[in-house]
């Protein structure tokens, strides 16, 4: 016998078995956004060499939080529909990406029903207090000083981004900084446990780039 031929089964070589994502490989983004949110999460599917087809990132005609999730509840159902004719197959996630806003503003009455209705619809939810741009400030530094909205996380972004704008992110340094964001995150949701304050600021973006990210290829991996 030959001294090869123990390495064989069944006369033919084993093939290698490939490498499978840890978590689910198919996502639905619901974002509010169409430049920094759709922007930023359409280059960290690029990056993670996914298939556009694979992880949709969508931006649809709702800005408030309610509005936003019955666009995910409605494009996850023809997906399962069509899943069920044959032609597809579900979406393994859905999420949706929202601003809670500042403390005043109208739409922090309308968050907790949003996140109940997508709790029950099984959508997941990244949301942002005040503002997604208080991610992407987690690039930069970790801060739970208080920042009474947007323009004034915006404010703040400058001082790292000095010609910051909705339309001209910086992705090849924000994605350079993705490790440093999702640590600073990490140390907001532990100080909010501690504080039990309402998590102002803070962001969950950080759970969205984590199934993100572990759905790619190990290698692939940018984290």
């Amino acid at each position: 016998m030959s001294a090869n031929r123990g390495r064989y089964s069944s006369g033919k070589p084993q093939r290698k078995m490939p490498v499978r994502p840890a978590s689910g490989d198919t996502f639905l983004i619901v974002v509010e956004g169409k430049e920094t949110e759709r922007r930023y999460l359409e280059e960290v599917r690029v990056r993670l060499k996914r298939k556009a087809a694979m992880v949709v990132v969508h931006h649809g005609a709702h800005t408030d939080p309610e509005g936003i999730v019955r666009e995910a509840i409605k494009l996850k159902q023809e997906q399962e529909d069509k899943a069920g004719k044959g032609t597809t197959a579900p979406y393994d996630q859905v999420w949706v990406v929202f601003d809670r806003e500042n403390k005043n503003h109208p739409r922090r009455t309308q968050v907790p029903k949003a996140i109940q209705l997508a709790d029950d619809n099984k959508v997941r939810v990244a949301h942002s207090i005040p503002s997604f741009e208080f991610w992407l400030l987690l690039h930069f530094e970790f801060t739970t000083a208080s920042c009474h909205d947007c323009a004034a996380v915006v404010k703040k972004l400058k001082g790292f981004i000095k010609n910051y704008s909705k339309s001209a992110l910086p992705l090849e340094d924000l994605l350079g900084r993705i490790s440093t964001a999702m640590k600073h995150a990490a140390q907001c949701h532990s100080h909010w446990a501690t504080a039990l304050g309402d998590g102002y600021p803070s962001t969950h973006v950080d759970k969205l780039l984590k199934e993100l990210n572990e759905s790619a290829q190990a290698e692939l991996r940018i984290f």
